[in-house]
C-alpha cells in the first residue's frame, strides 16, 4: 500500500522482509515544525550558561558546552573538534532548519530543485546526529567523576536535555516516505511481478536509495528526488572490504595507546579504553563500565566481524538465511554510532577538568584512532548494498 494511502496510525512493510517502509503520523506537517522551533531555543539556552562544574580541595573549574570543542581544538586535536562541532551542532542544526523549511513551504512556491536538494540532504546527515550519544556521555562523565569531586549540573546541562529530546522527537514525528509523497506524490512504474516477493530488477525496476521510488531500469536519475539510480552500488563490495581493513588497522592503536591522559599533582596517569573499564569496575560502578565495555570495545570488533562476515558471505555466493544475514546489518547500522561514547566522555573531561597544577585532563592519541574506528565502520555498513543478499537468494531461486 502506498504511503499516501496509510490512514493515520497504518504503516506500510516489506512483503518479503518485514520493515516498515513508511507509517502515518498524526500532523506531520505540524509537528515537526513546533519541535524544531523549540528545539532551537533550547540549544542557544544550552550555550548560554554554565553546562557543568566542578570543584576538588577547593579549586573549582566551570564548563560551557561549547567548551567541549574548544579545548580539543587548543590542545591540537582538531579532527575531534571537527567531529564534535559536526555531529553536535552543525549537522542537527541543518537538520532542523531543512525540515522547518520544507513543510513551511510545502503548499507555497519553492523551487523544485531546492526542495529536492534539501530532501536528499536530510536523507544523508540524518545518521550522523549523535546529540542522544553525547548525552549519555555526560551520564558517565558524571559516575566518573563524582568519587573524586563535587559535580554540579548547570542551566545548559538541563537545556540541553531539552535540546536532545525534541531533536528526537523531531525525528521521530516525521515519515520519509511520507514526505517524499508529499511533496512530488508517488512515482509512475509499472507493477511487480505476480510475487509480491518478487526482486525489483528481476521486475525491470530499480528503486532508488534515497526516496524509494521504484523507477524503470536504465534511468539515470530518480524522478522523484533526481538521486542517481543504482541497480545495485557500483564498487560497493570493494569499497566496504577497504573500508573495513582501514577500521581493522585502527582498531589496534585506539586500544593499545592510551584515549585519555591524567596529570594530578604533577603524576602523569595515562589511561587505556581498558583500563577505563577496569577502574570504574574496581570503584563498583559496574553499570557503566559495562556500557563502556560494551560499547567501546564489544560493539566496534563486532561490528567489525559482522560486516567482514557479509562480505565473505557475499562474495562467496552464500545464499542461505537472507533474513538473518539482513537483521545482522540492520543491527550494526543501529549500533555503530554509539561507540562514540567514550570519544565523548574524554570531550567532556578534558573541557571540564583543567585545574592548573592541581589535576588536568588531556586526550590521549587513541582518541583520533577510536574516533576513525567508528566513523569509518559507519561508512562502511552504508557502503554495504543490502540488496546484494536478495540476490543471492534469487540466483539459488532460478538454479532449482
Amino acid at each position: 500500500m502506498p504511503a499516501a494511502a496509510l490512514a493515520v496510525g497504518e504503516t506500510s512493510s516489506c512483503p518479503r522482509c518485514g520493515h516498515t517502509l513508511s507509517r502515518h503520523l498524526p500532523e506531520q506537517e505540524r509537528r515537526p515544525i513546533a519541535y524544531g522551533f523549540a528545539a532551537i531555543i533550547m540549544f542557544v539556552l544550552s550555550n548560554a550558561f554554565t553546562f557543568m562544574s566542578f570543584s576538588a580541595k577547593g579549586v573549582g573549574q566551570e564548563m560551557t558546552f561549547l567548551q567541549c570543542i574548544t579545548t580539543l581544538v587548543d590542545q591540537g586535536y582538531l579532527f575531534l573538534g571537527a567531529v564534535l562541532s559536526l555531529t553536535l551542532i552543525g549537522l542537527p542544526l541543518v537538520y532542523i532548519g531543512s525540515i522547518m523549511l520544507v513543510l513551511w513551504r510545502v503548499d507555497k512556491d519553492l523551487h523544485s530543485n531546492a526542495l529536492r536538494s534539501l530532501g536528499r540532504l536530510l536523507c544523508r546527515i540524518k545518521p550522523w546526529l549523535m546529540v542522544d550519544v553525547f548525552l549519555i556521555g555526560v551520564l558517565i562523565s558524571l559516575v566518573k567523576l563524582m568519587g573524586m569531586a563535587d559535580i554540579k549540573m548547570g542551566l545548559s546541562f538541563w537545556a540541553f536535555v531539552g535540546y536532545t529530546v525534541l531533536l528526537i522527537k523531531m525525528i521521530s514525528s516525521l515519515d520519509r516516505m511520507w514526505l517524499w509523497q508529499r511533496l512530488f506524490g508517488p512515482t509512475e512504474a509499472r507493477e511487480l511481478d505476480a510475487d509480491a516477493e518478487a526482486a525489483a530488477m528481476a521486475s525491470g525496476l530499480v528503486g532508488c536509495h534515497i526516496c524509494g521510488a521504484l523507477s524503470e531500469a536504465g534511468e539515470h536519475s530518480c524522478p522523484r528526488c533526481g538521486g542517481k539510480l543504482h541497480s545495485r552500488k557500483p564498487g560497493g563490495l570493494n569499497r566496504t572490504w577497504a573500508l573495513l581493513f582501514t577500521s581493522v588497522i585502527l582498531y589496534v592503536p585506539a586500544n593499545l595507546y592510551p584515549i585519555m591522559d591524567t596529570v594530578f599533582l604533577g603524576d602523569d596517569s595515562p589511561s587505556t579504553i581498558l583500563g577505563g573499564v577496569v577502574l570504574l569496575w574496581a570503584m563498583g560502578s559496574y553499570p557503566i563500565a559495562a556500557v563502556i565495555f560494551i560499547a567501546s570495545v564489544v560493539v566496534p570488533l563486532v561490528k567489525i566481524l559482522a560486516l567482514l562476515w557479509l562480505c565473505y558471505m557475499v562474495q562467496r555466493g552464500h545464499g542461505a538465511s537472507p533474513l538473518g544475514k539482513l537483521k545482522l546489518y540492520r543491527m550494526t547500522e543501529f549500533v555503530g554510532r554509539w561507540s562514540m561514547i567514550d570519544v565523548f566522555v574524554v570531550a567532556i573531561l578534558a573541557g571540564l577538568i583543567r585545574l592548573d597544577n592541581l589535576m588536568t585532563i588531556y586526550p590521549g592519541p587513541a582518541a583520533v584512532a577510536f574516533a576513525g574506528v567508528v566513523l569509518i565502520t559507519m561508512v562502511a555498513a552504508m557502503s554495504f548494498d543490502s540488496r546484494l543478499i536478495w540476490d543471492l537468494q534469487q540466483g539459488e531461486r532460478e538454479r532449482e
